[in-house]
């Protein structure tokens, strides 16, 4: 009974966080986004659109080249074409063509009578292949300047005894290049080189070797 007692009148532990309890409860703490976290997220994104647009532009002049270059391969094949068809007048240098030639201002036609003429005469079949072959060239400029921006072209024959090539630099003149640009010099180590210091600065070239 004296033991129940003592027991009794003991004063029970206090239960930390509970009712009644004499300890004070610690403040709550601030949460969120401090301004420094939200300014470095903010840079952390703009860098990565930057470099999202980078390589989209990059992209995008790789893709103007590669269609530059096809339509570059479309007209030399077909100038190469008509040289075959007009051997004679290859060999006879009319599919050359220099830096400063142009298309006439009408386009040049064969006239109607070459096909009268008999080209067992030497005479004849001179004047067929150099009225063929001035047409072709005329032909070929015409497509340049049309398919490509300021576009112009260099012709060297080479006709031999066992082969006939032909060295073709196409050049043309991006409005949106500018020298510093790593595409616009790529352009430029294809150019001719006897081309002037002043139209290097202005042409991109692609160059083609074709034999007939």
């Amino acid at each position: 009974m004296n033991l129940v007692k003592s027991m009794s009148s003991q004063t029970a532990p206090s239960i930390p966080g509970a009712s009644g309890a004499s300890g004070k409860c610690p403040k709550d703490r601030q949460s969120g986004a401090s301004l420094i976290e939200v300014l470095v997220a903010i840079l952390l994104v703009s860098v990565g659109l930057l470099g999202i647009a980078g390589l989209s532009g990059a992209t995008f002049n790789y893709n103007k080249v590669s269609q530059v270059r096809l339509t570059g391969i479309t007209l030399v094949n077909d100038f190469a074409d008509r040289a075959r068809i007009n051997v004679y007048g290859y060999d006879r240098g009319g599919y050359s063509i220099a830096l400063s030639d142009t298309f006439a201002t009408n386009p040049v036609t064969v006239p109607a009578s070459n096909l009268t003429l008999d080209p067992a005469v030497a005479a004849n079949a001179i004047t067929v292949a150099d009225a063929l072959a001035a047409a072709d060239v005329d032909q070929f400029l015409r497509s340049i300047s049309v398919r490509l921006p300021q576009g112009r072209a260099v012709v060297v024959s080479r006709p031999g005894a066992t082969s006939r090539d032909m060295d073709v630099w196409l050049l043309w003149q991006e409005p949106q290049a500018s020298v510093g640009d790593s595409l616009f010099g790529a352009g430029q180590g294809n150019c001719p080189s006897n081309l002037s210091t002043a139209n290097q600065a202005l042409y991109s070239c692609m160059y083609f070797k074709v034999g007939l």
